[in-house]
């Protein structure tokens, strides 16, 4: 599928194995911090001062979508699928995490470079499907933490003036129109709501949400949070 001009794609950089590289980026992703305080309650003192207990490992969160769907007949997730399972296990990614721990992962997106992580959980739902059963679409929810220490230039957005999605056009996926496809049908497939069919409508100028024409590409907005 070719890729928009400035369109950076999301890639999973596996210690020892070949990188992942998502088909379509994610709407959002997120990253937490937690640090440990105490307070000892002190005789004749209305709030106490704080003692740091220390800090613990950045999580990312993400969900991510691994389509083949417009490969044809013989377009499959599985091995990508494979791959992120054996990124749980000790030696997986072809040896990583040298044999006795899952590999690091390195989450990359265009400008962003979080810092490398362990695999925390995996959960792939698979969502469609030849009529062989080979999978074809799935939804993977992955938690990351925080493994090595983050430098400056690669921990965060930096001196970037805003998060990934205004790097690209405003649309972060595309959508080739397919036999019995209908705005309301992709608006389902991609937000779980068809009544969303009417965003995709503005973003590619369509009057008649049942009337497509099919090999168009269709390119889909990210819904206001």
């Amino acid at each position: 599928m070719p890729i928009p001009q400035g369109f950076k794609r999301v890639t999973l950089e596996i210690e020892g194995g070949e990188a992942l590289e998502c088909a379509f980026n994610p709407q959002s992703y997120s990253v937490s911090k937690t640090n440990v305080w105490t307070f000892k309650p002190t005789t004749g003192v209305d709030l106490p001062q704080p003692e740091f207990g220390g800090g613990l490992p950045r999580y990312t969160r993400v969900t991510l979508l691994l389509d083949a769907s417009l490969a044809g007949a013989d377009g499959s997730v599985k091995d990508q699928a494979n791959a992120l399972l054996k990124m749980m296990e000790t030696g997986g990614g072809g040896g990583g995490g040298g044999g006795s721990s899952p590999p690091k992962i390195t989450f990359r997106w265009g400008s962003v470079d979080l810092p490398k992580s362990v695999p925390v959980s995996l959960n792939i739902q698979y969502l469609l499907f030849h009529p062989t059963g080979e999978p074809v679409r799935a939804m993977v929810d992955l938690e990351l933490a925080q493994a090595e220490q983050a430098s400056t230039a690669s921990s965060s957005t930096g001196n970037a003036p805003t998060n990934p999605h205004t790097h690209g056009p405003a649309g972060l996926r595309s959508h080739r129109v397919r036999d019995g496809d209908s705005l309301p049908s992709i608006a389902y497939d991609v937000y779980g709501d068809p009544t969303q069919w009417r965003v995709i409508a503005r973003t590619n100028g369509i009057d008649d949400p049942l009337r497509l024409r099919r090999g168009t590409d269709l390119t889909i907005p990210t819904l206001d949070s």
